[in-house]
């Protein structure tokens, strides 16, 4: 069980806690009302001047590429795309286990 000093202790620190809220509240309040203005920007980058010009991009579907060249592209790999077939089954390599493993 809480003692009376325990009680007059939580008291305290309780209705500190709603006074500064009650506090911190009035002061908002003023603050807006003083002119500080709460509108957020439009855009994160703020343009400097008005006459500035948007440089949209444009895609123009009567341009086709035609040629590629990839002469100075390196090839890495050799067999890319070899396929290798075996005659093994499951159970051969099932068979092959089991003989490593004695």
């Amino acid at each position: 069980m809480l003692s009376k000093n325990d009680i007059l202790l939580l008291s305290i620190l309780v209705s500190l806690n709603i006074i500064i809220g009650l506090i911190s509240y009035i002061i908002g309040k003023i603050q807006c009302s003083n002119g500080v203005s709460n509108s957020k920007p439009q855009s994160f980058f703020s343009k400097k001047d008005g006459n500035s010009v948007d440089n949209n991009l444009s895609i123009d579907e009567k341009k086709v590429v035609l040629d590629i060249k990839t002469d100075n592209l390196e090839k890495k790999y050799q067999s890319l795309g070899d396929v290798k077939h075996t005659e093994e089954t499951i159970t051969n390599s099932v068979d092959k286990l089991k003989n490593l493993k004695r």
